[in-house]
């Protein structure tokens, strides 16, 4: 089942592509936005396979909304203009559809997408494996990929400064960059080695080696500066506070 997001704000041609759809009974439609705004919001909430997205939108172009969303799937371009193809070929984008453009012309960037779906899920089996095979069950969770664009990075766990949640998505960060992770910050409590990771807040794990300052905070709480590039500080929670200090013994 390919998960899709329409983003249209003309009536008549978002009917016309709904009577498309209907026809298409692997396209599964999760949302249909008509401004940019409201479909960065959504997209990269539901984090679709596919977007069909109109270039004119009212508040900002279909181009801009592509750069801004952090959820990056593949995008087919609706519209009525053809000034704006080279861009979005530039974004890899499946196809760029005129208006009025008839169901097979549809049905042909559908399946385009279709495959590439196919292709993607296949790399990402095999990259899993290959991981799987890095890091046994019964080990702990030595490496780490983070997927932009057509790329995998592969992060060491002596590499991770703290991998904390934000607005639903969990980020590894390092001494330079953080990067988007297909893991729970539940998972990674269990599968990270507890000698080196510690959850200092339900938002928050933090690598204890590159903890640089503890200090006391309001309520009887606790803060930590970490030792990466930004010296970012982090919130300990109330109970976590009681642990740690029972670990590190101060």
């Amino acid at each position: 089942m390919i998960k899709a997001i329409i983003v249209e704000d003309e009536e008549p041609a978002l009917k016309r592509l709904q009577n498309f759809i209907d026809q298409i009974p692997d396209l599964n439609i999760l949302a249909i936005c008509r401004s940019g705004q409201h479909a960065a919001e959504k997209i990269d909430e539901l984090k679709p396979d596919l977007i069909l997205l109109d270039i004119n939108l009212p508040d900002l172009s279909g181009i801009d909304l592509f750069h801004l969303i952090e959820h990056k799937p593949l995008v087919i371009f609706t519209t009525a203009y053809n000034q704006y193809a080279i861009k979005a070929f530039d974004l890899q984008a499946v196809d760029y559809l005129l208006k009025p453009f008839p169901k097979e012309r549809f049905e042909m960037a559908v399946d385009r997408a279709r495959k590439k779906l196919k292709e993607k899920n296949s790399d990402s089996s095999s990259i899993q494996k290959l991981l799987d095979t890095w890091n046994p069950q019964s080990q702990f969770l030595k490496r780490i990929p983070s997927r932009i664009g057509d790329k995998i990075y592969i992060m060491t766990d002596d590499q991770i400064v703290f991998i904390a949640s934000d607005n639903k998505l969990v980020f590894a960060h390092t001494q330079e960059s953080r990067f988007l992770i297909n893991y729970t910050l539940e998972e990674l409590q269990s599968r990270l080695d507890a000698d080196k990771f510690f959850r200092i807040h339900r938002s928050t794990i933090v690598n204890l080696n590159y903890v640089d300052i503890i200090e006391s905070w309001f309520a009887g709480g606790y803060k930590m500066r970490v030792k990466n590039k930004q010296r970012t500080e982090l919130m300990i929670s109330r109970s976590a506070g009681k642990m740690l200090r029972q670990k590190l013994g101060w």
